[in-house]
Formats: C-alpha cells, sequence, structure tokens
C-alpha cells in the first residue's frame, strides 16, 4: 500500500498508555518535572524531552528525560536546550529509553545502559522478621532522608530533593526500622496507570536479610492493582529479579558532573 504510515508509538499525538515503555516514560518525566516545581525549581517541555531543574546537589534529581526517540537531529537541538536551561556547574543527567550516539562535545559522561524492570500486579511478599515499614510522614521523613544519604553515598553531596519535606500526595515514601533503627527506605510515584519505584536503599551492615525486597513491595502496595516499573542498578537487579520483576530492555543513562 503506497502512501501508508505506519504508527510507533512514539508520534507526539500518540497514547501515552499505547505501551509500558511510554507510560513509563511520561509518568518519570511528569514526577521529575513534579518535584523541581515543588522545589521551586524549573521546568521545560520541548519536542521529545522534559528538563526539570530542582537544583538539587543530586545529580540524578536534575534531568532531562526524552520522551521519544530522536532523530539525527533532535538529540542536539534538545543537548543545545539543556545546555542553556541548566546552569554550568549543576549536575544533570540525561535518561533515554533508546540507543542514542555518543554525544561529544556535550561535557556527557556515559553512566551506563540500566535495565528497565516490569512488574505484573500481583500479591506482595510480606516483610521479614526483624524489620517493621512506616510511610512517611508516619515515618519521620528525617529517618529517610538520613537512609537514602547514606546508602547512596550522598553525604559529602547534601540532600537530594527527594528528601524535600514538602512530599504532599506527589510520593510514597517507606522507610524500614530494624531494632527501632531506620536501615532502608524505598519511594514511589503514581501516574499513566503504572507504579514507578526509586530510592531503594538499604544500609551496609543491613544488607543481604531481604529488606531491600521487603521496602520495594512496600512501595509498590500504594496501588498494588498497577504494574510497577523501575529502572535498576546492578546491586538491585536481584532483588527485582525475586520480588518478580522482569527484565524489559536496557536504557541509556548519561550525566553532565558537576564542573
Amino acid at each position: 500500500m503506497t502512501g501508508e504510515t505506519l504508527t510507533t508509538g512514539w508520534e507526539p499525538g500518540a497514547p501515552v498508555g499505547d505501551s509500558l515503555a511510554r507510560r513509563f516514560v511520561h509518568a518519570y518525566a511528569d514526577r521529575t518535572a513534579a518535584m523541581a516545581a515543588r522545589a521551586g525549581g524549573r521546568v521545560r517541555r520541548v519536542a521529545g524531552a522534559v528538563l526539570a531543574d530542582p537544583a538539587s546537589p543530586f545529580g540524578y534529581d536534575n534531568a532531562v528525560v526524552l520522551t521519544a526517540p530522536p532523530d539525527p537531529g533532535d538529540l542536539p537541538r534538545v543537548l543545545d536546550e539543556a545546555a542553556r536551561f541548566f546552569p554550568p556547574h549543576r549536575w544533570w543527567v540525561l535518561l533515554s529509553l533508546f540507543a542514542l550516539p555518543d554525544p561529544a562535545g556535550y561535557g556527557l559522561v556515559r553512566v551506563g545502559h540500566p535495565p528497565l524492570m516490569f512488574r505484573p500486579p500481583g500479591p506482595l511478599p510480606p516483610s521479614p522478621p526483624g524489620l517493621v515499614i512506616r510511610t512517611v510522614p508516619d515515618a519521620d521523613p528525617a529517618d529517610f532522608e538520613r537512609v537514602l544519604v547514606a546508602g547512596y553515598g550522598l553525604a559529602e553531596v547534601g540532600r537530594p530533593a527527594v528528601a524535600d519535606p514538602r512530599p504532599g500526595d506527589l510520593l510514597h515514601l517507606v522507610v524500614g526500622y530494624a531494632g527501632g533503627e531506620p536501615v532502608a527506605t524505598a519511594g514511589a510515584c503514581v501516574g499513566h496507570g503504572v507504579v514507578e519505584v526509586d530510592w531503594v536503599a538499604v544500609l551496609p551492615g543491613h544488607r543481604g536479610r531481604g529488606f531491600g525486597g521487603a521496602v520495594t513491595a512496600a512501595a509498590c502496595a500504594v496501588a498494588p492493582e498497577l504494574p510497577s516499573l523501575l529502572i535498576s542498578s546492578d546491586d538491585g537487579h536481584p532483588v527485582y529479579r525475586r520480588l518478580g520483576y522482569w527484565d524489559l530492555f536496557r536504557t541509556t543513562m548519561w550525566e553532565h558532573p558537576p564542573s
């Protein structure tokens, strides 16, 4: 059939619900934008990308999220926009669900290709013995911040944007306690029909006891009827597999280190 245009699912007017990948990337982009707005930062939406700058000292809070696969000329356009948007000293990341050419000349360093993982709705396992999980604000937000900073090695970086004391109804944050002490965190945000999970951290002395999977399950429980998705670290990958997550495909992540 001559002249027929076949959809890819990534056209600007395509329904967000067209695929799990499309749901995830829009949920992730909207969440980073909402966090920036809550922190009094800046947000810019351009064709094929969302730029969010909450001015966090933790670079993974400051993000350029590609919401469609870029055509050959699109990536330089988006990166030129990012160069104008972020202050020169800002640490920020570029997240893409799509393979990208090397963005030479923009000061970006490849982080890697972390996998996007998916868990269908289903029963969640109980917490292991010795762990009590509480949800912020029943859990002290300072406990969430303390574990997250220590678990991610951010002590010399500063407070990440997720630790803003004004969570409102944007984020679902949980803290796991062992012996009355905060030892694990996770969080989630619901958007576009999926639960987007992030901020999973366990203090070094408490790893290997099932705490990471337990707080991840508690984050998923904010909407157990919905599928959940996350971008996995290497350390977290076996934890999520045991919890019932499946690998979908690898994403692409670059960072612009602080000057």
